[in-house]
């Protein structure tokens, strides 16, 4: 009889030490924000690309290029800078997209943006439309030296997949009136 009393004691004991009823404090919330839509229309995906670069959200970035499982992805670089880095986009892919995206950092002093005119496509057709825009992309990195804003022109062609999702699946980037353009950046943060 002695030994259930000693159980039933060390189990209170035990209990009692772990504030089994005491309520704890709440976790944080995540830091991570995201505004993606699933992109059931061409246009979802211009939006979604610019919430993604806004938030600093990778996953949603690589939501708006074509899934390797449906479609191959392409990005063609400003001439430029094909030229000076050549060894980094012999073989770009998603995995490179990434690798930049991440590389960029956390951003400092300043929300990132990027902007472009509402406009039409210039191309459509029921599976595909072609955008050609000027872009103007900032992101406060920290790397010296890299201009915290880039311009160019981006030729955006966009194609829905068998579960009738768009996405990007080629992405060809110019120069316009700056040196610096978005292929710039994936060069320099490729971390190649």
């Amino acid at each position: 009889m002695r030994r259930p009393a000693e159980a039933a004691l060390v189990a209170l004991l035990f209990l009692a030490g772990c504030d089994l009823f005491q309520t704890r404090d709440p976790q944080p919330p995540s830091r991570t924000t995201s505004t993606f839509t699933p992109p059931t229309s061409y246009g979802i995906v211009l939006r979604n690309l610019q919430y993604a670069v806004a938030e600093d959200n990778v996953d949603n970035y690589l939501h708006c290029l074509a899934d390797s499982a449906y479609r191959r992805y392409e990005f063609v670089p400003a001439q430029e800078t094909r030229a000076r880095f050549p060894a980094i986009f012999n073989q770009w892919s998603l995995e490179s997209e990434r690798r930049y995206f991440q590389n960029l950092g956390a951003p400092v002093n300043g929300a990132p943006s990027l902007t472009f005119p509402d406009s039409p496509p210039i191309y459509t057709s029921t599976d595909s439309v072609v955008y050609n825009l000027n872009y103007t992309l900032f992101y406060p990195h920290r790397r010296a030296g890299v201009p915290q804003v880039v311009q160019g022109n981006m030729q955006l062609y966009i194609g829905v997949d068998p579960r009738r999702l768009w996405s990007i699946y080629r992405w060809q980037d110019s120069r316009t009136t700056t040196d610096s353009t978005w292929s710039y950046w994936k060069a320099v943060f490729s971390g190649s």
